[in-house]
């Protein structure tokens, strides 16, 4: 089992998109410059505090890393309480009725997170075996 958001699970979402790509690393730039990068923050995580990363979508697939402090801003960042991030991932919680509540938020460009709607929906899917060994410690 890997702990969820550690740095072994973020490395475990990174290779699920690697597999999704044939074993190709993601490009630094997507050619038809419609790459979207999301950065998950998930506030005070047991034992880690606060947790990012970046995932970045394309046409060709996705690329998970850890937050690089000197990289640019993330198109979109979206916010959360770790209570809420683990309901978000076990399914439990669906993002529009988080968002809804305030237990999430948005920041950046929303309308550049809308039109990539699509590709953020089979990337949940492509995550679906990385859930099924994740735990998740209390908070």
């Amino acid at each position: 089992m890997t702990e969820f958001l550690s740095d072994q699970w973020i490395a475990a979402l990174a290779k699920a998109c690697d597999a999704a790509r044939g074993g190709t690393p993601a490009p630094d730039r997507d050619a038809s410059g419609d790459r979207i990068v999301v950065e998950p923050m998930v506030g005070g995580v047991p034992g880690r505090g606060d947790v990012s990363y970046r995932v970045a979508l394309d046409a060709s697939g996705c690329s998970v890393a850890a937050r690089d402090a000197d990289a640019p801003a993330a198109d979109v960042r979206l916010e959360t309480d770790y209570e809420t991030a683990v309901a978000l991932a076990r399914g439990e919680l669906n993002a529009q009725t988080a968002l809804a509540a305030g237990r999430l938020r948005v920041v950046g460009d929303v309308a550049r997170l809308a039109a990539h709607a699509a590709a953020l929906a089979t990337f949940d899917d492509l995550f679906a075996s990385v859930r099924s060994t994740t735990s998740y410690p209390d908070a």
